[in-house]
């Protein structure tokens, strides 16, 4: 069973980033009533994938574990979730082709978004505590093949009944 560990912007970053506020290019605006955080060049995607596309989640909370039984990935772009509501979600990637004993999973929380690299295979976005609302962009192609799915060997059994704090 896997135990996820708290999402970071050092732990993830092998499989994407993590953006949050006060990371990137941090400035203070409107007389110093307003600090912005910037990321530029944050999406990053092929020449194939031209199309940029603001997709939204609405997912149902999972109980005591998640049984994953397949995997995604976006070979031509990165993929961004924001959550829309303070909460905290899971994140499960596999830094190789998926199988159970390469899983990981992070726990984000409030303030954070986390972006996938192109190619980074990954399971769907999971709410933990109550119904979550993301926002998700990523570049699609214009002729189809924007997602790959691959069916697990045997389910990656997730401990979430005490997920990282």
């Amino acid at each position: 069973m896997i135990k996820p560990v708290l999402l970071t912007p050092d732990t993830f970053a092998p499989f994407g980033r993590v953006l949050q506020p006060g990371l990137g290019a941090v400035k203070t605006i409107r007389d110093g009533a307003v600090r912005l955080s910037q990321n530029p060049d944050f999406l990053d995607h092929d020449g194939d994938a031209v199309d940029l596309a603001l997709d939204f989640y609405d997912v149902a909370p999972h109980g005591a574990r998640l049984d994953a039984v397949q995997a995604e990935r976006h070979p031509h772009s990165a993929q961004l979730f924001v959550p829309l509501v303070e909460a905290r979600y899971l994140v499960v990637v596999w830094p190789e082709r998926p199988d159970a004993a390469a899983a990981l999973a992070f726990v984000g929380g409030p303030g954070q978004a986390v972006i996938y690299k192109p190619g980074i295979w990954h399971h769907g976005i999971v709410a933990l505590e109550r119904q979550t609302s993301f926002a998700s962009l990523l570049w699609r192609t214009k002729t189809g093949g924007d997602t790959e799915f691959f069916s697990l060997p045997a389910p990656v059994v997730i401990d979430l009944e005490r997920p990282a704090q």
